[in-house]
């Protein structure tokens, strides 16, 4: 993941994580090491854009914060940027780049419990859809079509699908055979080998 935003023109990848959340200081760092007078920060995390907010007064230069709040809707945003645009022009359509994004995630629940009225078990695959459980089960391949159909909702055109540093290319190719069975047959669906802890699937629908 950090080095497809590197790809994408970031200057500096501020690393984070489960239980990692950079801080306002690590933030205001990397706006520091950026040679440029203005910065655009994208947050990637609905838990960081607070922290990513509050280094706007600590630095001289110009700090803009895209509230991002997942990695796909960061991504959005990077691809969006247009260096012969103007900072507001920018920030403006990085924004409403990102809000187009819905973002699926798949991972494991570490114990049992309740979510959204769902009891949930021990080592059971799980997806998120913008933060809401719509699958539990403990085959993945079950969990990765009821993503799907609930993707499907929302009539996405481009699909795609990041997989983990837990998940086989193989296993991969699988999940995306999976989707593409499920959602608009016009639909472009991509994988790409994100390296992402934790979550074996994340997905972005635009």
């Amino acid at each position: 993941m950090k080095n497809l935003f590197k790809e994408l023109g970031c200057i500096n990848v501020v690393s984070g994580g489960q239980s990692m959340n950079p801080s306002t200081d690590d933030i205001y760092e990397a706006v520091l090491a950026t040679p440029a007078k203005n910065v655009i920060v994208l947050p990637n995390n609905k838990n960081i854009v607070m922290a990513a907010q509050q280094s706007i007064p600590l630095s001289e230069k110009r700090v803009i914060v895209i509230p991002t709040g997942t990695v796909p809707q960061g991504i959005t945003a990077a691809l969006t940027f247009d260096e012969s645009a103007t900072p507001e022009e920018n920030e403006q359509m990085m924004a409403d780049a990102a809000a187009t994004v819905h973002t699926a995630s798949v991972t494991y629940a570490a114990r049992d419990s309740e979510f959204d009225g769902h009891s949930i078990t021990a080592g059971e695959y799980l997806a998120l859809l913008d933060g809401s459980l719509v699958s539990n089960n403990s085959a993945i391949a079950n969990v990765v079509a009821e993503t799907a159909e609930a993707l499907e909702k929302h009539s996405p055109e481009i699909i795609t699908v990041y997989y983990g540093e837990d998940v086989t290319a193989e296993e991969a190719e699988k999940a995306v055979e999976i989707i593409s069975e499920k959602v608009n047959p016009y639909a472009e669906v991509t994988l790409v080998n994100g390296g992402q802890p934790v979550y074996y699937f994340i997905i972005s629908a635009e």
